[in-house]
């Protein structure tokens, strides 16, 4: 492209983003145009992102034309720029997320181009584009890409049956994250999940992390396979949303256990010692969002109508508060919120420590959830007592892993780990271009002297086990190595050699 038609896409790009000309029929195409001409793609989708008018303009340039010669021309050449590997990286894939859905929703380009595939009306880069956007929008957490994948069953088949590879392998792609995600209803749907309480889901996906009062309080046995539904046959199909399923309801309720031991030792109706702080006789007082310089996740603050010993002891409050950071009311520790004797929700401390350090006591709390919200509001408003049972469960240990366990939307070494039959080869992996010398060494010799290939001052000679040890660990998609199986001359464990060699395996 000469210099000159880039300058006017930048000038015109650059006018729409920043509001200066509105984006029409006529100027779309040279919008769209401006963007692929943009060799930077992150910093293009950066300033489409941040600018006034960027993202507003692309929803509309992606929807004012939505017929199959835009489809086939000018969409694809957009979706293509937007492919590029790096830009799913960026702020954890944010940034591509934000163009994305303002292309598809409000979904009316989504619809008619979704329409124009299963017509087959779209040419090969088209289809790609096709491809490439729905295996994204599927990958999407639960809350937005649940629509994307109820459509995606109707069009899989033919994603399956493309002529190009590339649609293909996006294809199977979808497949697995379809199956990865899908629900699984057991056969014994009366004993199944769902319907205990107000936080029991068919869904694991559907489940907040922290539990709700009527959970607590639920005397239902919570819903568990056994580990032999792993092993059935029948399974074969969902046998990865099972598998998903099942180690997130095992470690919730472990997470769960020790919440309500903590509870039974507070309440009396267990012996033991309780570890956390009991503060009795609060008042409601405000929300609260953080001082204007350092603005926190919302909240909402409790005030203390008798001073708490700790503090009242203390010479320094704010010395005293400083030095127990992780003995006293400690940051994101689980509270059990009680109004009348009642248990309302499960919030944590966002711990304050100017608030704290006040005559008396202010204590900010942080809740999630619509439904617990809107309870805790409703009942603090006339409670006449309000209490709160600091619970020592390390919830900051169990939340990350539950959370990622909903994110999932694949499983990579699936078909070797889970779906793996004793008939079945595990797949060869291409090692790195500076160990296939070593691979083609030990295949030639087994006792090869590897010092000369790997550049290293002592000889280095394996003995048959160790060699297929290591050409396991270098060549196949996914090795087990066990024991280690003797050592290196060099005294080094096999498995710790591999990694050395290949970190990456």
């Amino acid at each position: 492209m000469d210099s000159a038609r880039l300058a006017k896409l930048n000038k015109h790009l650059h006018a729409i983003v920043h509001g200066n000309v509105a984006i029409t029929l006529q100027n779309s195409n040279l919008f769209i145009e401006a963007i692929v001409a943009q060799q930077d793609r992150p910093a293009c989708c950066n300033k489409l992102v941040a600018s006034k008018c960027g993202l507003d303009a692309v929803q509309a340039a992606m929807r004012h034309n939505l017929t199959p010669a835009f489809f086939n021309y000018r969409a694809p050449s957009l979706l293509l720029y937007f492919q590029e590997s790096s830009l799913k990286d960026i702020a954890g894939g944010h940034l591509l997320n934000a163009i994305v859905m303002k292309i598809v929703d409000p979904p009316i380009f989504w619809d008619e181009f979704r329409l124009s595939y299963s017509k087959g009306l779209l040419v090969n880069d088209a289809q790609v584009c096709f491809a490439w956007l729905l295996h994204h929008l599927i990958s999407l957490p639960a809350s937005v890409s649940t629509t994307y994948r109820d459509q995606a069953p109707a069009v899989l088949s033919a994603l399956l049956a493309s002529s190009e590879v590339i649609v293909r392998t996006l294809g199977q792609k979808i497949k697995h994250i379809l199956a990865t995600c899908s629900t699984v209803v057991p056969t014994n749907v009366q004993d199944g999940p769902g319907g205990r309480h107000d936080n029991d889901f068919t869904d694991f996906r559907d489940i907040a992390i922290l539990p709700t009062s009527d959970e607590v309080l639920s005397t239902d046995p919570p819903f568990l396979r056994p580990s032999a539904v792993l092993d059935d046959p029948s399974t074969e199909s969902s046998r990865l949303a099972i598998h998903l399923d099942n180690q997130f309801r095992l470690l919730r309720e472990d997470m769960l256990f020790e919440m309500r031991e903590e509870l039974q030792i507070a309440f009396g109706k267990k012996k033991g010692y309780h570890r956390g702080l009991v503060l009795d006789g609060l008042t409601a007082q405000d929300i609260h969002c953080g001082p204007e310089n350092r603005r926190t996740k919302w909240g909402f603050t409790l005030c203390c109508t008798e001073d708490i010993p700790q503090l009242s002891s203390a010479k320094d409050r704010k010395k005293f508060l400083n030095e127990n950071r992780n003995k006293f009311l400690r940051h994101q520790s689980l509270v059990c919120l009680i109004a009348d004797d009642d248990i309302l929700a499960f919030p944590t401390i966002n711990r304050d420590e100017e608030l704290l350090a006040r005559k008396p006591a202010v204590v900010v709390l942080q809740l999630e959830g619509e439904a617990s919200t809107s309870r805790v509001f409703l009942k603090l408003k006339t409670a006449k007592q309000i209490k709160l049972i600091q619970i020592d469960t390390a919830v900051f240990s169990y939340a990350p892993v539950l959370n990622a366990l909903q994110q999932i939307t694949s499983m990579p070494l699936s078909s070797d780990l889970l779906l793996w039959k004793k008939d079945n080869i595990i797949q060869e992996a291409t090692p790195q271009a500076r160990l296939e010398s070593v691979v083609q060494a030990l295949r030639q010799n087994p006792r090869s002297d590897l010092k000369d290939l790997l550049g290293t001052s002592k000889s280095i000679e394996l003995d048959h086990s160790q060699a297929a040890c290591l050409l396991s660990g270098l060549t196949a998609k996914l090795s087990l190595i066990q024991g280690p199986p003797g050592r290196l001359s060099q005294k080094a464990p096999c498995s710790y050699f591999v990694a050395e060699l290949c970190p990456s395996v």
